[in-house]
């Protein structure tokens, strides 16, 4: 019994920590990085002498795209074939 409600108070607090950091996120600052088919993207709003490398990413087919929104980017050795694929840095807009 006692096994069983150890087990219970580990996952509720693994699952608490989890979604308070989901909740938080914006304002800890958290790297957010999202990949699907069509493209490979990372975005850095605070923190941003950390930087962010993209590289070593294989895309084929048409409309794919690698970004990186931070000041400190570094994309390299990544491939793209077919049409209207993009590779793009960007340093975005400081907030007043």
């Amino acid at each position: 019994m006692t096994e069983n409600v150890l087990i219970a108070l580990i996952i509720g607090s693994v699952v608490v920590i989890t979604f308070a950091l989901w909740m938080f996120r914006d304002k800890l600052g958290m790297f957010s990085f999202t990949a699907n088919k069509k493209s490979v993207s990372a975005k850095m709003e605070r923190a941003q002498n950390t930087g962010i490398t993209i590289s070593g990413n294989t895309q084929n087919g048409n409309d794919n795209e690698i970004s990186a929104e931070t000041a400190n980017a570094t994309i390299d050795n990544n491939s793209q074939q077919g049409n209207e694929n993009r590779i793009r840095a960007a340093t975005p807009n400081k907030k007043p």
